[in-house]
């Protein structure tokens, strides 16, 4: 599988049921896009949405992974991801978001094969900043593998 500089929009699917962190996270992401590359983000509420999302458009790059969804929980998703018979899926890197900080909580993250565990920040300007490190890294700095 080749790797290479990107062309075109970084594809972020955002797995979050909140209405509202998915506003601010939208929002977020819009203001980061103008300093930097530009973004397509794509929202799922759920998990099967999730799933429904990555099998219809290969262009995704980048997961952020509520951890607490409803009815399966984002570990459970994650684990099921990492196990898929499709290597490009498993290989996705999927970033863990939380408002929990526990240790028991980060270790169990890592141990389903998350690429980084971030708590999500209370306030607009610290999300901003985490979206915008998360967009530096993952969309100009890290090479990604394509999945098409």
């Amino acid at each position: 599988m080749e790797t290479s500089r990107r062309v075109g929009p970084l594809h972020v699917l955002l797995i979050e049921d909140s209405e509202a962190d998915i506003d601010l996270i939208r929002t977020a992401f819009g203001e980061v896009q103008r300093a930097h590359s530009p973004i397509e983000l794509h929202v799922a509420r759920d998990g099967a949405q999730a799933r429904a999302a990555l099998a219809r458009d290969p262009r995704i790059a980048l997961v952020l992974l509520d951890g607490a969804l409803p009815g399966e929980d984002g570990l459970h998703w994650l684990s099921a991801l990492k196990a898929h018979d499709d290597v490009s899926l498993r290989r996705l890197p999927v970033v863990m978001l939380s408002g929990s900080d526990t240790e028991e909580e980060i270790r169990s993250a890592y141990h389903a094969h998350a690429s980084a565990y971030l708590i999500k920040p209370s306030d607009p300007d610290g999300l901003r900043q985490m979206v915008g490190a998360l967009v530096q890294f993952w969309g100009q700095v890290a090479r990604l593998p394509n999945r098409l």
